[in-house]
This record gives structure tokens, C-alpha cells and sequence, in this order.
């Protein structure tokens, strides 16, 4: 008879060395994600607080605390147009400013600065502006040239088609008569602009028929509107 053969030896698990490569690697993968994470995350919370205006604000509001609100939103490449920091309590508002508008600074004057304004009365024929345009509308001048201006002719400008002549104006006073129902009537319109915006204005008037067409706070880009976070 033959010796059986001796059972193999059970083999064991060795206990795991901190010193172990794969270990050490799995822990340092697991620290960097950690951190790549929370980098992440707080590189996503960009956002920032500028002020608002609590409500509409017409041109010459002279701004109060009541006036303002601070409202955190996301701004990216733009955050430098809007105002932050101090409250702008004393600026002058130089054009609409809807309700929750971001103000931007080129809607306000600083306290104490001269603004030179000039204002320039627009007769509109009735059926070429908003019916319920009123002081403090924003608008944009069009003009549609007719035949004088046509053969008179000015450099650079096309006069064959309807152009648009300035944007964004400041409606400042509407003058309508009781009975304003005839195509042939004529409403004078005063608006606000800058005094190197005159000269363009009144070529305008001379080129032909002026339409105005209101501005609403549609227009506003989302990144200029926002709900204050309670």
C-alpha cells in the first residue's frame, strides 16, 4: 500500500499593510474626488448681490432706501454694468426703471453731477405711436423717409427704407387733444436725449413721418430682471 498524500497547506489572507501600493492609491483617489467635488461646487455658486429697484422709478427719481432692494443673482461676464456695494441712495434715475430691474449704471447719476439733457418735442401722427403713451415710456424713433428726403439725399444713410433713428428714448410730456380721432391729427411728443443726439433727432423730423414705438419691460434681458430671494 501506498502513503496517502499529505493535504495541502490552507492558504490564508494577509492581512492588508497600510504600506500596501493599491491601498494607498485607492485612498488618494478617493481624497482627490473629495476635493475636485467641493471645488466644483463652490466655483458654481457665482452668484452675487446688486441692486434692484423695488418699483418702477421714472426719470428725476432721486433714489431712497425705500427705492432699493439688493437681489442675488448670477451675472457672469456682465456683473460690471450693475451697481453693487453702497446703497446709490441720491442718484438720479435718467431713464424707466421697471420693478425688480437691475440698475445698471448708466441709468443713474451720480449725487451732485451735472446731467445734460436736452429735450426735443416730436410731432407723431396719430396711429404712429401707443395710443396710451405717457411721460416716463421708454421708445424707439423710427422715421420713414418721403420723397424730399429721397432726392435730397445724405451720405451713408439709405433713405428707401425705413430706419431706425434712435433707441431707448425717455418720453418726457404727451400732448393729446379731447377729440384725437383723425388720421390727419398730430400729437406732440417731448422726449429726452443727449445733447450729441439732437442733431440725428431733428434730420430725422426732416427726413419724414415719425413712428414711435414703445419699449416695454419685455425687452429687459432675464439677466437684468430678477426676484429677490427672501
Amino acid at each position: 500500500m501506498t502513503d496517502a498524500p499529505g493535504s495541502p497547506s490552507a492558504s490564508r489572507l494577509a492581512t492588508p499593510s497600510w504600506l500596501d501600493g493599491r491601498l494607498v492609491l485607492g485612498v488618494l483617489l478617493v481624497l482627490i474626488s473629495v476635493l475636485v467635488g467641493a471645488k466644483v461646487l463652490a466655483g458654481a455658486d457665482s452668484s452675487q448681490q446688486v441692486w434692484s429697484a423695488r418699483h418702477a422709478l421714472a426719470p428725476g427719481t432721486v433714489l431712497v432706501t425705500d427705492d432699493l432692494e439688493l437681489t442675488k443673482v448670477r451675472l457672469f461676464d456682465t456683473s460690471g454694468r450693475y451697481l453693487a456695494g453702497p446703497a446709490p441712495v441720491g442718484y438720479v434715475v435718467l431713464r424707466s426703471v421697471g420693478t425688480h430691474e437691475l440698475l445698471p449704471h448708466d441709468a443713474l447719476a451720480a449725487p451732485g453731477k451735472q446731467v445734460e439733457r436736452r429735450q426735443v418735442t416730436v410731432a407723431v401722427a396719430f396711429g404712429h405711436l401707443p395710443t396710451d403713451l405717457r411721460a416716463g415710456d421708454v421708445v424707439d424713433v423710427y422715421v420713414t423717409p418721403d420723397d424730399k428726403a429721397v432726392r435730397r439725399g445724405t451720405r451713408g444713410v439709405d433713405l428707401t427704407v425705413p430706419r431706425l433713428v434712435l433707441p431707448d428714448v425717455v418720453v418726457a410730456k404727451v400732448t393729446r387733444s379731447s377729440g384725437l380721432t383723425s388720421s390727419g391729427q398730430t400729437v406732440p411728443v417731448v422726449v429726452t436725449v443727449d445733447p450729441s443726439q439732437v442733431l440725428t433727432l431733428v434730420q430725422a423730423l426732416a427726413d419724414g413721418p415719425i413712428d414711435l414705438v414703445r419699449v416695454p419691460d419685455a425687452h429687459l434681458s432675464p439677466l437684468a430682471t430678477a426676484t429677490p430671494e427672501p
